[in-house]
């Protein structure tokens, strides 16, 4: 499922959060998430679980670029859930 789209600016490290509440069955909350970079130019350096967000880094990128960043989200009921963020490299 695509969740957003996104601008990133090149070269930059930014922070981004996904809340999974609204996906979330009370009480559960995430145990895993698995982020991933379609490109070479643009990745994902860290990533890490919070109650029920996702949190990730994306550093680098080339201007004009397309990337799509999957995350597949676990929760607590063993539920897996798939996303992508498609995002657009633009200027500094």
């Amino acid at each position: 499922m695509i969740l957003a789209s996104k601008q990133h600016t090149a070269n930059d490290v930014r922070r981004w959060r996904v809340d999974y509440s609204q996906w979330l069955e009370n009480p559960d909350t995430l145990v895993s998430a698995v982020v991933t970079s379609s490109s070479a130019t643009a990745t994902v350096d860290d990533s890490s679980v919070l109650g029920k967000e996702v949190i990730f880094f994306i550093s680098g990128g080339v201007q004009g670029e397309r990337v799509n960043v999957s995350i597949v989200a676990t929760d607590t009921s063993q539920n897996v859930r798939n996303d992508t963020i498609a995002f657009t490299i633009v200027a500094p």
